[in-house]
């Protein structure tokens, strides 16, 4: 196989010059005027058996950009719903960048096509790119689990722990945003990325950690988000992961470990009216974790998901469509690992579903409008195994975890948005303006247990029991408004000039945002192009901060060598307080803080198609982020003990990134991307104590490396026709070992926190796979295949005895281990 891949490889890098295809489509309406026309599909096929074949869709102000394309004749189709389709026969030279505009006319008009001269396309949407995978690389890619959460770790700037958080640009993914459809797919509550999606719903998956348009608001973090695949016009289907994965332990079956059934299905239910699709997965993974001892190592996740798209083309000029999901879930023992036995792990769950309109209608003055309406509701808890004490031990956790929580939490939100006809003055320019509601509320209940934390005799040297609290209820009104002006100055310069205003029910009152983007190209053959971006982002105000002090309040209890309290007990009260100046002034309720989280972010990208099938881009990124909320236990004059709720805390990243794309032709493409990054903050932030599963500790609050802080990592994958019609999809993945504290028997820090690492982390994946049709089946392509994780069985641990009094104190334990199973879908 090496031979053969070998003499691929040459093959490929002797294969024909390399071109790029750029263009602008717009509409026309029916008093002439013109604007831009964004998502539609562009699909380039070679001539005459239709390969290579590239996809892509139009941005906001519908441009499109493919590069790396063997020079040679093809077929470029544009299409969008209510328009007709535009079929065009071009020829790609080597090393030119053609340009090919498009006009489309709604479906009744005879289409007009614009064919100018070979020149590069600035567009001021492109100012800040994201990092994307297509729906072809989601679907084969090897990945533990077929979730978008798994698929987001092989995109630069984001950062999976072992425990299941995740990380982009530093931050928790709380501070972002993760949106499908531009509509909002949080936790109400927490903001964590609850939602998933079924892969084969999935057009692209993007994070941009610089979102610098301004209809983009309300996180300070990065921006992910999904595009989902628009139902057809024609009935498909694709049946995938039919077979159960087998668990076996100790020389014995055991049942399915993993089976994750996927469905697939759309067409038309009513011809050139109506559109249908849906996604549709089943999930039950049995996860074992190393380091604990069988049966008492498993967790175990079971749930649904269920993704419906409606399109109906109501007019010439007004398409509306609808989404309905389901996304319920269990996991039992979800926060396992080597330190964190079955009985003193949680179960978590959920009950969720999500519906949406979008109504997209154009008048005949060009004039776009965009109305959007978005309902989710959430239902989810924790619950422990049992009612025991919890135990903090020098060797892990003992005992019954010590919380329990449920909520019940909902959000509406609302948009509407006006694409103005692009104006011809001083260059190209498209002004957007928009504005954006939204409520989130909330309900529920906490309760905690006592807790212990021992020493390695076993015997209590602390005690933290819990007190009142009250039923948890929250809301928060917001309403913004924003403006852009998107401007093409000339062929090679763009600059793109917003700005973004929100008002909120709690918190900062008034958010101003200004944004602005340039992106510029010195040469006239678009070869070298200059991206800058800079701006200022403000979160939504966080419910959990908002009823802080109906948590239970802790009273902790230290005891002497003789098993006698020390002292006496001290009970830290729950309060919220502002800094205003050098000074603190405590609220009369956590409600009535009057600032929000609120970062600054700028951007620098050079990017250089270095040969004709070479690309390369370097970049610098900087962010400071202010007025976070962290959580410190303290001593308050006048009022005794508190744990405090401020809003002072503060995160500092930057990161030099480098990438390289070797695309010589559509069945070689390898992506490679080296991230030096630096990620410090305050560790006590009210998400990372507060969040999913509540901290047994809180610690004093330190400024320090956060537990995203992974200096360096190079990742690499690709897609690589082998002989036999054989893809084979590689994934490498390295980086420096996360951060850690130690701590002393009494759960105090020891040393600079997380100043100490992990080993370096190495893992090696791949799927390889085959298409082909079978003769009674002549309809229907099967895809059939194996892939592996961790490949090369490297122990990346998971977990570490970092405790003082532990006898494998500085041990590192819970080792990842191989993964290998079976690909076989039915694919259309």
């Amino acid at each position: 196989m090496f031979a053969a891949l070998a003499a691929t490889l040459a093959a490929s890098a002797q294969n024909q010059a390399r071109g790029t295809l750029r263009g602008v489509v717009t509409v026309i309406g029916a008093g002439g005027q013109v604007v831009a026309a964004r998502r539609v599909a562009i699909r380039l096929a070679g001539t005459p058996d239709g390969t290579p074949r590239f996809t892509t869709v139009t941005s906001r102000t519908g441009v499109y950009e493919i590069d790396n394309i063997p020079a040679g004749k093809y077929i470029l189709r544009a299409s969008a719903p209510g328009f007709k389709a535009t079929t065009l026969k071009i020829t790609i030279q080597a090393s030119r960048a053609t340009t090919q505009n498009i006009r489309l006319q709604i479906a009744e008009l005879q289409q007009e096509v614009e064919v100018h001269a070979t020149a590069p396309v600035i567009s001021a949407g492109r100012v800040s790119p994201p990092a994307t995978l297509t729906s072809k690389q989601v679907e084969s890619v090897p990945v533990p689990e077929e979730k978008t959460q798994e698929e987001l770790r092989l995109l630069p700037g984001v950062i999976r722990r072992p425990e299941g958080t995740t990380y982009i640009r530093g931050l928790n993914e709380s501070s972002g945003m993760f949106e499908i459809d531009q509509a909002e797919a949080v936790d109400p509550v927490t903001g964590n990325f609850i939602i998933d999606l079924p892969i084969d719903a999935i057009q692209n998956l993007q994070v941009n950690e610089a979102p610098f348009l301004a209809d983009e608001g309300g996180f300070i973090g990065s921006l992910t988000s999904v595009s989902t695949k628009s139902p057809q016009d024609a009935w498909h289907f694709h049946l995938g992961n039919i077979f159960p994965h087998v668990l076996a332990e100790q020389g014995r079956l055991i049942g399915a470990k993993m089976f994750e059934p996927r469905v697939y299905v759309t067409g038309p239910l009513l011809a050139g009216k109506l559109n249908f699709s849906e996604a549709i997965t089943y999930e039950l993974n049995r996860d074992n974790v190393r380091g604990l001892p069988w049966p008492n190592n498993v967790t175990t996740t079971t749930g649904m998901n269920s993704y419906t798209t409606l399109q109906a083309l109501l007019s010439d000029r007004n398409i509306l469509t609808g989404h309905l999901q389901f996304f319920p879930e269990r996991q039992a023992n979800a926060n396992i690992d080597a330190l964190i036995p079955k009985p003193a792990s949680e179960n978590y769950g959920q009950r969720g579903f999500s519906a949406s309109g979008t109504d997209r209608r154009s008048v005949s003055s060009g004039t776009t409008f965009t109305t959007m309406f978005h309902f989710l509701g959430v239902r989810n808890y924790t619950h422990a195994q049992g009612q025991f004490d919890m135990l903090v031990t020098p060797v892990g956790f003992g005992g019954n975890y010590f919380n329990d929580w449920n909520r019940s939490s909902t959000l509406e939100e609302a948009e509407e948005t006006v694409d103005l006809p692009q104006a011809h003055w001083l260059g190209r320019q498209n002004f957007t303006f928009g504005a954006y509601a939204n409520h989130r509320s909330y309900s529920g209940a906490n309760v905690s247990r006592p807790i212990q934390i021992l020493d390695a005799n076993s015997s209590m040297v602390e005690s933290i029991g819990f007190t009142g609290g009250s039923p948890l209820s929250a809301s928060v009104t917001q309403f913004s408004g924003y403006a852009s002006d998107q401007w093409a100055i000339s062929s090679r310069l763009a600059l793109n000039l917003g700005f973004r205003g929100t008002a909120q029910t709690v918190g900062t009152f008034f958010a101003p945002m200004p944004r602005i983007g340039l992106v510029f190209t010195p040469d006239r053959r678009g070869k070298t192009v200059v991206r800058a971006t800079a701006g200022v982002f403000y979160d939504q105000f966080p419910l959990l901060a908002a009823d802080f002090g109906a948590n239970p309040d802790r009273i902790v209890t230290l005891f002497g060598a003789n098993g006698l309290p020390s002292l006496s007990p001290a009970t830290f009260v729950n309060q919220c307080a502002e800094t205003v100046g050098t000074s603190l002034r405590v609220l009369p309720s956590c409600s009535a803080f009057d600032t929000t989280p609120y970062s600054t972010t700028w951007r620098v990208e050079v990017a250089r198609q270095i040969s004709r099938t070479l690309r390369a881009r370097i970049g610098y990124l900087w962010s400071s982020t202010d007025n976070n909320f962290v959580v410190r236990p303290t001593t308050l004059a006048g009022s005794g003990p508190a744990m405090l709720l401020q809003n002072n805390g503060s995160s500092r990243y930057r990161a030099f990134e480098a990438a390289l794309d070797f695309v010589p032709n559509d069945r070689l493409r390898l992506y490679a991307t080296y991230v030096h990054s630096k990620s410090l903050g305050d560790l006590n932030s009210l998400s990372q104590l507060f969040g999913t599963y509540l901290q047994p500790v809180i610690q004093p609050n330190v400024f320090a490396n956060l537990p995203s802080d992974v200096p360096d990592r190079f990742t690499a994958l690709g897609t690589i026709g082998l002989p036999w019609k054989i893809t084979f999809s590689p994934v490498i993945d390295v980086q420096s070992g996360f951060p850690y504290s130690n701590f002393d028997v009494f759960q105090n820090y020891v040393g600079v926190p997380n100043s100490f690492r992990f080993p370096t982390y190495f893992s090696f994946d791949f799927s390889v796979y085959r298409e082909f049709r079978l003769p009674f089946f002549k309809r229907h392509k099967f895809r059939i295949g194996l892939f592996s994780l961790n490949t090369t069985n490297r122990g990346n641990p998971t977990a570490v005895y970092s405790d003082t009094a532990s006898p494998y104190f500085g041990h590192f334990t819970g080792p990842e281990k191989r993964v290998d199973g079976v690909i076989f879908d039915v694919v259309h």
